[in-house]
């Protein structure tokens, strides 16, 4: 078949398979997608902070200086490696004070948005601004009886529901053709506004009272009526709203807010000058990199002060970590200045580098701390000063520099090394190119390229977001062409990417935290995770190959791919790194000698390699020996440089060492660690000229750069870390998690309870008195079907989504770790006779899953919008045909909690072969069932039939299982058997049609 024979519109009588272009490509769209192909093998050239927005232009003083930076932070790691690591404080310290010193000079603060603003953004600062005034409200209100009103509740109930249903009518009733046009901004704010002017007053009414009165805050009052006059200006008479409104809040409302906040604590009292001075001292910088024209050599000057103030805030920490380890609990003015300066670094940091959403959630947590005594019902605690709240976060272990940094601090920053250094050994386009050939050619090949090629990107980066946008750049084109629609091709890049931090062995940093929190080791977390990752991506290569049938979208001509056994051949060595880190992980060894050791692997396999094929060279297929002098020289310059590098840095180090043998253990590492990055710098200075210049092949220019490759790969991820030590270490002090649990428990028993009573007096109605259940009939069928535990995981299941909106990973499962887990721990410790640690496994694996899929759930699906930006589609649909791609994903968790054996945990060795057939098999029949497609479009009954049969191969019990895969195998035999007749692929010249109306193309063969 050639490749621009396209058939006619209808079925391909010949029903040929995948095996050559059948998508009917003309010769310019395969063209178009060759280049494609060859960016993907390319770009894992410049993947180290892809989708980050970091400078590209920095200047060449700014440009060592990161360069040194990023050597020193390192260098540094692998030194504490090696050695000793040093106390927590003092090696978390310098691990954030080298992070945020970097984070200021790479990530330039983000522009504003420009143009009309929609109607979720109005939304957002009317709710922010809203729970500010209440806040304000109970605070100044207090225990003055002056500011209240002593009146019955009733009336103050008539008058809020007379004054909202006046607002109502007013804006939406008299005269609608009389009301102005209001923007998406102002309808968004003007609706919220409404609701929560509403909500206020049934709070205020429903408060504590006394034979009916109650004492009404007269705030509280004012706050009511002007929230419903600016919800009629909004809403009736938008034109009243001045033009410049907007603009002026956008620019400097979080600043006049941050103003008005430090002059009420230095009005008030709260925080003395060490506070104040260093908070305005920080405010004043943030503005200024944004407005002021002042630059050195390129670079904001008052970025250059946010760097230096975050590397000093951490070198003040490292230097004097035993000082402050011994002060413990005592309010250190100094301490808590440089504490003041931190945090807030930390904030403006993770508003560079990750998005506003963290910054805004460890902001409320930091409010909650304050003012705890005013929270309502089960929120309340005593609160805490902010000399307090700063000492709590910074000087201790329990903050900024918690478990989240500390682990960031050994075990993340190494593997972040091991995966640049497999990028720039070639290791990125050796899998893009075995995905290229062993699935290219395969119906809807460019999508199944983008899955493999995603996944194993996404498990490296740490970020669903960052993932998308380096791979997608290139598949999504790629698919687009191929045929599928724009929301589509962007999905699953979406979901590949997201998918991929569920992968081992990185799975996104989220499994080195996860070994903190359930003392399990990093094996078993990876043993683990196997069976729900395979079943993620067996089940979104089920959708996408249904899918592609759907929609008529073929595969790549074979000629154009690689070939896969020409791959592995040639270049099949690059996998002894990652099976060395297995191999060392199954041994016993911990995760940070094996990845050392698969660090060492990947630069001495490579070096050797080039060692081994140095004398030969390639002219015209023929490989020919090359003459003495070209040996001799490309020797020399792999060799010389790396040994001079080695030999100065060895000699400067020794005498360090004995010069410095009474200094402290972390100074002398940081001096060697200095050292060592100046050796580099000179000899990389030197040398610059004798750079290789080929990705797959090290030597010293390329070895560094993997290094700083690390450090940049690294940098969100201490940012993300910091914040979320914040929000844990607030969690903490205030019993927040505890309280939270406890809620989500009492919701469930209540719930429970309810449905048990129900079924009592179903059981005990006329309609079935002659079945004689019992009285225990309702409490021991809820008690059989789980259902306490099934609601706790649903709960919990919402409460992850919500709280994963727009947060990193790490940041993401820290959070949910601490606020769901124990809630499903307590409830699984009453429903199943399993280990301890199996327990946890579950538990911390269900919220780590629903907290990664928030990225892809609608309405605020961060990765979703990011593929969305390359594919040019919409986002919100995006994110539906993503959620629909990883559909196996929502359910898996519930598969894995119900029945342990899929964590191969505690199983013997049939039993896990078992697990894994299960898996696979079931979430195969789910994925087909929600696909509802074979030949044609499957009836809804047998679509029904097959997800059922899914979810009882993965249930507990072999005769279960053994019955879900008669039932599945049946019913795909018998569909497949009443499509005999039609063609097992259907090329769709038109491509893929808009979201709704791809049905209509098989409507004629439903029967």
């Amino acid at each position: 078949m050639t490749t621009d024979s396209r058939p006619p519109d209808g079925y391909d009588e010949s029903g040929t398979g995948a095996a050559t272009a059948e998508g009917g490509f003309d010769d310019s769209t395969l063209e178009s997608i060759e280049k494609d192909i060859t960016g993907l093998e390319k770009q894992d050239q410049v993947i180290d902070d892809a989708g980050m927005g970091s400078r590209q232009d920095l200047r060449t003083l700014w440009r060592w200086t990161v360069f040194f930076g990023a050597v020193l932070l390192a260098v540094f790691h692998l030194w504490t490696a090696v050695t000793q690591t040093l106390p927590p404080l003092q090696q978390r310290s310098l691990h954030l004070g080298l992070g945020l010193g970097l984070v200021f000079l790479l990530y330039p603060t983000k522009p504003r948005a420009s143009g009309p603003r929609s109607a979720l953004s109005g939304a957002v600062m009317t709710v922010g601004l809203m729970l500010l005034a209440y806040l304000t409200i109970g605070v100044v209100s207090g225990g003055n009886t002056a500011l209240y009103l002593y009146l019955p509740q009733w009336v103050f109930g008539l008058l809020a529901a007379a004054a909202l249903a006046g607002a109502w009518w007013w804006i939406f009733k008299w005269q609608p053709d009389g009301r102005g046009t209001a923007s998406e901004a102002q309808k968004g704010a003007g609706v919220t506004l409404l609701v929560l002017t509403a909500l206020i007053s049934l709070d205020l009414v429903f408060s504590d009272a006394a034979g009916g009165f109650f004492f009404l805050p007269i705030l509280g009052l004012v706050l009511v009526a002007l929230s419903l006059l600016v919800t009629v200006v909004l809403l009736r008479y938008p034109q009243a709203v001045p033009v410049w409104l907007w603009p002026a809040v956008s620019r400097w409302g979080m600043s006049a807010a941050g103003v008005l906040v430090l002059v009420y604590m230095a009005v008030s009292g709260a925080a003395g000058w060490n506070v104040l001075v260093p908070a305005l001292l920080v405010l004043a910088m943030v503005q200024g990199s944004r407005y002021l024209p002042f630059k050195v050599l390129g670079l904001p000057f008052a970025d250059v002060v946010l760097s230096v103030m975050g590397l000093v805030a951490g070198l003040y920490m490292f230097f004097n970590y035993q000082e402050i380890q011994s002060t413990v609990g005592i309010l250190n003015p100094t301490y808590v200045a440089i504490g003041t300066v931190g945090i807030l670094l930390v904030l403006v940091a993770a508003a560079r580098v990750l998005g506003q959403a963290l910054v805004v959630l460890a902001s409320a947590m930091l409010v909650f701390a304050y003012l705890g005594q005013y929270m309502p019902g089960f929120l309340r605690h005593r609160g805490a000063s902010v000399d307090q709240i700063v000492t709590n976060l910074w000087v201790s272990t329990e903050g900024v520099f918690g478990t989240p940094l500390g682990i960031s601090a050994t075990f993340i920053f190494l593997f972040m090394i091991f995966a640049a250094m497999l990028q720039r050994t070639g290791m990125e386009k050796f899998f893009t190119d075995l995905a290229l050939g062993a699935t290219g050619s395969a119906i809807g090949g460019t999508s199944k390229v983008g899955i493999v090629t995603s996944a194993f990107t996404g498990t490296i980066t740490g970020s669903s977001v960052a993932g998308t946008v380096s791979n997608g750049a290139f598949t999504i084109p790629m698919m687009k062409k191929s045929g599928y629609n724009s929301e589509y091709a962007g999905a699953v890049e979406a979901s590949s990417s997201t998918g991929g931090q569920v992968l081992p062995p990185i799975m996104g940093a989220g499994a080195f935290i996860m070994i903190e929190f359930t003392g399990a080791s990093y094996q078993q977390i990876l043993t683990a995770a196997a069976i729900p990752a395979i079943m993620f991506f067996v089940a979104q290569y089920v959708v996408v190959h249904y899918d592609s049938k759907r929609f008529g979208v073929g595969g790549l001509p074979k000629e154009m791919l690689p070939n896969v056994r020409q791959v592995l051949l040639t270049r099949g060595y690059l996998l002894i790194p990652i099976i060395a880190i297995f191999g060392l992980l199954s041994m016993g060894y911990s995760p940070m000698f094996s990845a050392m050791g698969a660090v060492g692997a990947v630069v001495a396999i490579n070096l050797l390699v080039q060692l081994i094929t140095i004398p030969w060279t390639r002219i015209d297929g023929t490989w020919r020996l090359r003459a003495v002098g070209e040996i001799a020289g490309n020797l020399v310059r792999l060799t010389l440089p790396i040994a001079l590098a080695g030999v100065a840095a060895a000699a400067l180090v020794w005498l360090v060492q004995m010069f410095a043998a009474d200094i402290n253990r972390g100074v002398t590492a940081l001096i060697a660690s200095a050292v060592i990055a100046v050796v580099a710098v000179a000899v990389v200075s030197a040398f610059r000229k004798w750079a290789a210049h080929d990705p797959d092949r090290l030597d010293l220019n390329s070895i560094l750069d993997g290094l700083v490759g690390a450090a940049r790969l690294a940098v969100p991820i201490i940012v993300a870390c910091a914040t979320a030590g914040i929000i844990a270490g607030v969690i903490t002090t205030t019993d927040l998690g505890l309280k939270l649990s406890s809620g989500l428990l009492g919701v469930a028993e209540r719930i429970s309870d309810g449905i048990a009573s129900g079924l009592n007096g179903l059981a005990s109605s006329a309609l079935l008195s002659w079945a004689d259940l019992g009285a225990d009939f309702g409490p021991q069928l809820v008690q059989d079907l789980r259902l306490d535990l099934a609601l706790i995981l649903v709960m919990s299941m919402l409460a992850c989504l919500v709280l994963g909106i727009g947060l990193p990973t790490t940041a993401n499962y820290v959070i949910t770790a601490t606020l769901a887990a124990p809630a499903i721990v307590a409830v699984l410790n009453g429903e199943f006779d399993v280990p301890q640690l199996s327990m946890l496994l579950m538990a911390h694996l269900f919220v780590y899953y629903y907290g990664v899929l928030a990225d892809i759930t609608p309405p605020v699906c961060l990765a979703a919008y990011a593929a969305s930006g390359i594919s040019g589609g919409n986002a919100v649909q995006t994110g539906v045909y993503a959620v629909r791609i990883a559909n196996a994903a929502f359910i898996m968790p519930f598969m894995f909690v119900f029945n342990p054996a899929l964590l191969l945990q505690d199983v013997t060795f049939l039993e896990g072969v078992f697990s894994v057939f299960s898996g696979v098999a079931g979430a195969v029949l789910v994925s087909l069932g929600l696909a509802g497609f074979i030949k044609r479009n499957v009836p809804w009954l047998f679509r029904a039939a097959l997800i059922i049969a899914g979810l009882m191969v993965v249930s507990p019990g072999i005769l279960v299982s053994v019955l879900g895969l008669l039932l599945g195998g049946g019913v795909y035999a018998l569909e497949r058997w009443r499509t005999r007749d039609l063609p097992d692929f259907v090329v769709n010249p038109a491509g893929m049609r808009p979201m709704g109306q791809n049905r209509s193309r098989f409507a004629g063969v439903d029967g």
